[in-house]
């Protein structure tokens, strides 16, 4: 039987963590220190009760890139991929996995699998102030049709470092990201791709795309059209493969919410009952507010 794997959390690429740092405190979240990857990227990620976290993610050592580049790391190259095609925005999704090994496996047997497991660690500040080190495997997928996303199954060595209840707590009352929405023409030709990654056999055909529905959130691939009803958003003309475009997050209260936007300036509409903040340059990803 085929284990359905939880949504982790979402990659977006970021000009740099100072900027994007700003946004996401302009919109209400408790965002941590900046942390460093050993290839030259780093992070100030926003976690949340349900299990997902927000990656902005950034350039911070440009010499060790460079040197990550000339090596198999597929996290570096499809992150300076998407940058080269579109500049910043939701590049990566991840998935969570007891087993890299078993996902690995997996994406080798459907013919999408990147190379060896990515393993790493990193420092991770403390609440108290102190450091501790941290690790992560990371089965990481490629589909030659998809090269505006990445899909990958991350398994933390050290989950219950960065769970820890003092850092999911939000000045917006936010809870987690409760869908992920992926847009492409046609989204049924990339079904095989989300099913091996999830693990969720029995997706959804909806009247815009396609459904999967995991532990604590579902993943959306929908057409451009079926984007612009669940968004109000608009996109560009552009050619195949899907995209990250924006997620739905659960809050306990959008007064809170609403608040904090109009204290700090930030535009927003209202739609029906749910509020929509559409991307930023400092933060490239739309959120669907939505009360629990």
């Amino acid at each position: 039987m085929t284990t359905k794997n939880a949504l982790d959390h979402v990659v977006v690429g970021v000009p740099d963590l100072v900027s994007a740092r700003g946004r996401l405190k302009a919109l209400g979240f408790q965002v941590q220190p900046d942390a460093h990857h050993p290839f030259g990227t780093g992070n100030c990620n926003v976690f949340f009760e349900n299990g997902t976290y927000f990656e902005p993610l950034a350039v911070t050592d440009r010499d060790a890139e460079l040197a990550a580049l000339k090596t198999t790391n597929p996290f570096v190259k499809r992150f300076q991929a998407y940058r080269f095609r579109h500049g910043y925005g939701p590049v990566m999704a991840a998935f969570t996995t007891d087993s890299a090994e078993r996902m690995n496996q997996a994406f080798a047997d459907n013919g999408i699998s990147a190379g060896d497991i990515l393993s790493f660690t990193r420092k991770q500040a403390m609440p108290d102030g102190s450091e501790t080190t941290i690790g992560v495997h990371l089965a990481v997928s490629v589909n030659e049709r998809a090269p505006d996303i990445t899909l990958f199954c991350c398994e933390h060595l050290s989950r219950g470092v960065l769970w820890q209840p003092e850092r999911v707590v939000h000045p917006n009352s936010a809870k987690g990201i409760a869908r992920l929405i992926v847009v492409e023409a046609n989204p049924s030709d990339f079904q095989y791709l989300f099913q091996t990654v999830t693990g969720d056999r029995d997706v959804r055909t909806t009247s815009f795309g396609m459904e999967f529905d995991l532990p604590n959130a579902l993943v959306s691939v929908v057409s451009p059209t079926g984007y612009h009803a669940m968004t109000d958003e608009a996109l560009a003309p552009r050619g195949r493969g899907p995209r990250i475009e924006a997620v739905e997050m659960l809050f306990a209260d959008l007064g809170v919410l609403r608040a904090r936007l109009g204290e700090a300036g930030v535009a927003f509409e209202e739609r029906g009952q749910d509020l929509v903040i559409h991307r930023d340059e400092d933060f490239a990803l739309t959120i669907v507010a939505r009360e629990t």
